[in-house]
Order: C-alpha cells, then structure tokens, then sequence
C-alpha cells in the first residue's frame, strides 16, 4: 500500500522544509561547536583527568540512545510542532548548565540529559522535514535535509575552537545558547499539519523500533562501528604516521558528503537506490583499507574523501528505506530505528576502537578490522538487505 504525501503537490522547497532544516542546522552546529573544547573545559575546571572527561563526555551519546526507542513512539503518538520545540528548548538550556553547575556528578546529568534532549528533539526534526516532503521526491529531500547535519560537522568543530582559542569557553557557551534560540523561533514558526485523532493502539515492539527494518539496522550498526574509532582516534592515528593538519581529514569527509548528498537523492527517486547503498558499501570498503594500510597523507586524505563520498550514498539511502519500510504513522519510529543503528555503531566502535589501541599499541590495526566489518555489511547488504527492502517496502 502506498500512501499519498502530506504535500499537494512536487514541491521540494517548501517554506517548512526550509525552516526545519535551518533549525536542523543550528541544533547540530551549537552541539559541534561544543565538541572540541569541552574536554578542555571538563579538565580545567574540575581539575579531573583525561578517563574521568571522557566518561562525562559519552554520557551524551548513552542518554541520545537510551531514548532513541521512545524518541520515536512519542514522534508519532504526540503533536509534533509541540514535542520538538520543548525538548529542543530542554536541549538549550542544557547549555546554561555546563556553566552554572559546579560539581561534576551534577555536570554528569546535564551531559546525559543533553543527549537525551538531543535525541527526541533530532528524531523529531528529521520527522517532521519528512512528512513535508512529496513522496516521488522523498530520496532527494533526505538528502539535501542531511546536508544540514553535513555543514555543522564541516563548520562547528573549528569555530568552537578558534572562539575558545581567541576568548575563552564563556563565548562557545554563549554562542551556542543564541543559536539554538534562533532555532527555537524557526520552529515556533513551523506550520505543521495537526495529527488526526485516532484511537490509541495497543502498545507493541513495533510502536518503539520498526521490526520490518531489522536487516537495514543491523547493516547500519555496521556503518556506525566502522566510523567511531574516525571520530575519536584519527588524529592519534595521524601522527603515529607522522601526518599533519587533520582538521582537513574531517573537511575532506564533509565535503565527500555533500557533493554525494546533493547528487544521489534523485537518482533515489528515480529507482536507484539499491545500486547508490550497494555501491556506498563497497566504495568505503576501499576507502577504510586503504586507511588502514595509508603510509603519506595522499592515502591518508584520500581515504577521507571516500568515506565522506560514500556515506552521501549511505546515509540518504538507509533513511529512505527504513521510511520506505513504515507506515505513514511510523515514521517518527522508522527514523529513531535509522538513528539507534548509527548510535549503537559509534559508541561500539569507539569502544572496541580504544581496547584494540591499548591491545596493539597502535591504530592501523583498528582501521583494519573496521575494513573487514564493513566487508562482511557490504556482503549483507547485496545478499540479503537489498532484497528484503524490495520484498517489503510500503512506499517508494
């Protein structure tokens, strides 16, 4: 069965399309932005180690998991508009709190509340650029909507620091409260479309996690594992080999990604989406062993390109099928299935990523195993993920 769209007709730029990305943005960035300084501000004004910072800092992306199930079943049992505007309003008072608390167990549960926070309020969000999307061009609207997740990884991390660099944490902290206000007023003026009253369903697994998607999130855990030890440990690899300036690895990556982004929603909309993710899979295969086996920063930045590049295949292409795969009054729960998979996969590699380091006493080692990893999803995927989606999906 396929339902009609919420838009009455082909119109991708709609008013609150572009709102809802525009807040989108501005709720990544502020996070971004705080990323690379708030190690330094932990330490400095707690005066607790580097273990200790690290474990306040992942009490984050616990608290975005641990919600990720009910993100998605209060998405499409509640209002929408009211949901995302106070838990993104939840999330910028958080803000406030890292500089007002003055001892760490406390600091530790505004950490993990601004995850929590942050994983309604993107489920949400991403909800909500969907349902104004037109169905026939529901890949290519993915696309350009991750693009604002792409920027603020592309721009957050460096203005951070630069800021911290120049003024001090007082004037990220400031500038990330402002940002998510502005973000609040964008979605204030959202005009979504009022849910229809319907008789509660009784509660079910599939109310939580979108059961008919279960091949394409465990192939996306795989994405995720591969990608967490990249996020944390890329810069210790970079000079084990010797290789400076990798701020550009993530740029590089940023960039991949969106040029991929931009191109490969159509070619979604056009039937090819099982050839764009196949391909994605396999193209990041190359892109992580020739990381893993990278001896001058050619190699090195190369692979940075290709795995940007091929997650603008990936990232739209999972999406959409996991969309594809719900009904229209699951789609808040099929994007929280997408994202619990990208979560689980970070935090695992990060994880698994840090044990192999103290095992091996380096990192190539690392980026090996998640070369093999994401040989064995790419296999899944052309083997059995491909055809189930076909089998099963509901819309697309």
């Amino acid at each position: 069965m396929v339902t009609k769209s919420n838009t009455p007709d082909n119109t991708l730029w709609t008013r609150t399309f572009i709102t809802v990305a525009a807040a989108n943005f501005l709720l990544f960035f502020s996070f971004y932005q705080l990323l690379p300084i708030l190690p330094l501000y932990i330490i400095d004004k707690f005066q607790t180690d580097n273990a200790t910072a690290g474990f306040i800092i992942s009490l984050y992306t616990i608290g975005a998991l641990a919600c990720r199930p009910f993100a998605g079943f209060l998405v499409d049992t509640f209002s929408r508009k009211p949901l995302y505007f106070w838990t993104f309003f939840a999330f910028t008072l958080c803000f406030l709190g890292y500089k007002t608390v003055g001892l760490l167990p406390i600091l530790a549960v505004v950490r993990f509340a601004h995850g929590l926070f942050f994983g309604i309020s993107s489920t949400a969000s991403n909800t909500v650029a969907i349902d104004a999307l037109p169905a026939s061009r529901r890949g290519e609207g993915i696309g350009y909507f991750g693009i604002s997740v792409n920027l603020a990884f592309a721009t957050g991390p460096m203005t951070g620091m630069f800021l911290y660099e120049a003024f001090g944490d007082g004037i990220v902290f400031a500038i990330s409260t402002i940002l998510c206000v502005i973000g609040l007023v964008l979605v204030q003026t959202l005009k979504v479309k009022p849910r229809e009253k319907k008789v509660c369903a009784p509660l079910s697994l599939d109310r939580f996690f979108l059961t008919r998607a279960v091949p394409q999130f465990a192939n996306f855990i795989f994405v995720g594992f591969a990608y967490g030890p990249v996020t944390n440990y890329i810069a210790i690899y970079a000079n084990e080999l010797g290789i400076g300036g990798t701020g550009w690895f993530y740029a590089l990556i940023a960039s991949g990604l969106i040029l991929n982004r931009i191109m490969t929603g159509r070619l979604i909309d056009r039937g090819y989406l099982i050839h764009l993710v196949g391909s994605g899979m396999t193209l990041i295969v190359v892109a992580y062993f020739i990381l893993a086996f990278s001896h001058s920063p050619i190699t090195f930045f190369l692979s940075a390109f290709l795995i940007g590049t091929s997650l603008g295949l990936i990232f739209p292409g999972y999406q959409t099928m996991c969309v594809n795969l719900a009904r229209h009054d699951q789609r808040g729960t099929a994007n929280s299935t997408y994202l619990s998979g990208w979560d689980i996969g970070i935090g695992a590699g990060i994880l698994v990523g840090g044990a192999m380091a103290n095992h091996f006493g380096m990192h190539q080692q690392v980026f090996f195993v998640c070369g093999i990893a994401l040989a064995i999803a790419d296999i899944m995927f052309l083997a059995y993920t491909s055809r189930h989606y076909l089998k099963n999906k509901l819309e697309g």
